[in-house]
């Protein structure tokens, strides 16, 4: 019997006939009736010709979204007989989810309607598969799109890595060279993206429009960053204005995200805050676009969720997108109060367990482990309990993130020099893609005291749900000594200083 898991997800949507027919923009007129009127997207796995040792298959899922949470990880597994079915309920269309099933697949797959997996154990048991290869099928409604998309993937991948970074360092290109040069230079690389792409298409013509599409979101997102604090030449601006993503992917959200940074934080201004913000969105865009942006000013403004929310959700007109956003402000009223029913129970208890503790280090650092069995609910009331008349600084990060490790002596010197503010330092280290011995060295070596909690992956991402602070590495939280959250005060540790500090702790 097929294990059926809900995901209850809140965002967003596009349109899938047949396979050899593209699907609706992301800002097609039309994408509110479509999305209206079909059933939530299926995700099948099967995994085939397991060894009778093996009874089940973990799978981990990273699901792209718009607004609030770049990516959300949700988990899985498979039933006895290797087989799993996931159903989306939060109708996004056609989604990007980054998937690992088991020691057989690492893959970026795209779900509009249904897609199935197949996967041959035994043909797999030696070396996993990356994208796509032999013992892997893309079946369903969405197989064909997803063999060809991640063949793509695989296509030229060096030249085309070398291209990208060149356009990861667009930036400081423009800050060396005439603008008569670097445009030259933009023009160059978008055009050997382009034939890299045509040589691919000449194979899988009926799928030029989702190749091109993917490499144009991420071609128009980067001159966005490059542009981010100035003007962008009229030519480019209105090829950007032009550009309409098919998919909630990696390429097609931040090209999103990078558009309303770049629109907030330029030199193109229509007031102050929020209401400029959402004043000059409108004034520089068409409707569609504008209300998919403004979904992304719900992850700038989340710390003042209850009052910024309602005016953005009043100010979008496309359904599709005020379902987003009226969705965002239902879970976050949501995990707001059972954060603060948590924490107005937590004086009650005599024992704060906060995982099992591993060893007491001479720098004043307490480590411990978070395994799978424990509820997210649970660590939070705990570690409420342990500093219940403290404000808490809340780091998430991993071994393998440079920027975490780079910020993590700001850390300890913030936490050294404000010794007598009633302030717990909470280091929460990720088990995904480490190992606890790495860590501990981790800890060791940089000597920042404090508490390190080394947590399970499926732990954190429910955490990181109560908290409002879904998202990558680092990220932080601070919660004031009434038990307020907020995951946008503290972007990076090395800002801080004892003034703000006591302003994001409400000191």
């Amino acid at each position: 019997m097929k294990r059926i898991l809900y995901f209850l997800l809140l965002f967003s949507g596009s349109l899938a006939q047949a396979q050899s027919v593209s699907l609706l923009q992301l800002e097609d007129k039309n994408m509110s009736s479509y999305l209206s009127n079909r059933k939530p997207a299926r995700l099948s796995i099967q995994v085939k010709n397991l060894p009778d040792s093996i009874k089940k298959v973990n799978i981990k899922l990273t699901l792209v979204n718009l607004g609030v949470g770049f990516q959300i990880d949700k988990f899985a597994e498979t039933d006895a007989t290797g087989r799993s079915e996931i159903v989306f309920d939060q109708n996004f269309p056609c989604q990007q989810i980054w998937l690992s099933v088991g020691p057989y697949l690492y893959a970026g797959v795209y779900v509009n309607t249904g897609l199935t997996i197949v996967l041959d154990a035994k043909k797999l048991e030696k070396k996993p598969a990356y994208m796509i290869a032999d013992g892997v099928e893309y079946l369903g409604d969405d197989g064909k799109l997803n063999t060809v998309m991640n063949k793509n993937v695989v296509f030229k991948q060096n030249e085309k890595e070398a291209l990208n970074k060149i356009l990861g360092n667009l930036r400081t290109l423009k800050e060396k060279t005439s603008e008569e040069s670097f445009l030259s230079k933009v023009d160059s690389v978008k055009s050997a993206l382009l034939k890299i792409d045509e040589a691919f298409i000449s194979d899988h013509p009926d799928y030029s429009w989702a190749v091109k599409d993917e490499t144009l979101s991420g071609f128009y997102g980067n001159l966005c960053v490059t542009y981010w604090g100035g003007v962008m030449p009229a030519r480019l601006f209105n090829e950007v204005i032009n550009h309409k993503p098919y998919f909630v992917s990696n390429e097609g959200s931040t090209f999103y995200r990078y558009l309303q940074s770049y629109s907030e934080d330029g030199k193109l201004t229509k007031g102050k805050g929020l209401a400029g913000a959402l004043a000059l969105i409108d004034s520089l865009y068409p409707a569609q676009k504008s209300d998919v942006l403004k979904l992304f000013l719900l992850d700038t403004y989340k710390d003042l969720y209850s009052t910024s929310y309602p005016t953005i959700i009043n100010s979008i007109k496309t359904p599709w997108c005020k379902k987003i956003a009226t969705n965002e402000l239902t879970k976050a009223n949501l995990n707001q109060k059972k954060v603060d029913s948590l924490f107005a129970v937590s004086k009650k208890l005599e024992k704060a367990d906060i995982g099992s503790p591993l060893v007491r280090l001479p720098f004043e650092a307490d480590l411990y482990e978070v395994d799978e069995q424990t509820k997210a609910e649970d660590l939070l009331l705990n570690l409420k309990s342990k500093f219940s008349k403290k404000a808490m600084i809340i780091d998430i990060w991993a071994t393998w993130c440079a920027p975490c490790i780079a910020d993590l002596p700001s850390s300890k010197s913030l936490h050294k020099e404000n010794k007598d503010l009633p302030v717990a330092y909470i280091y929460l280290c990720t088990n995904s893609g480490s190992n606890i011995d790495l860590w501990k060295k981790k800890v060791a070596e940089m000597q920042i005291p404090g508490t390190h909690i080394f947590i399970n992956e499926k732990v954190l991402s429910r955490l990181r749900i109560l908290l409002n602070a879904e998202g990558g590495f680092p990220t932080y939280v601070a919660i004031d000594i009434n038990g307020k959250a907020n995951s946008k005060a503290i972007t990076h540790m090395g800002s801080l200083n004892r003034e703000s500090l006591k302003k994001v702790v409400g000191l």
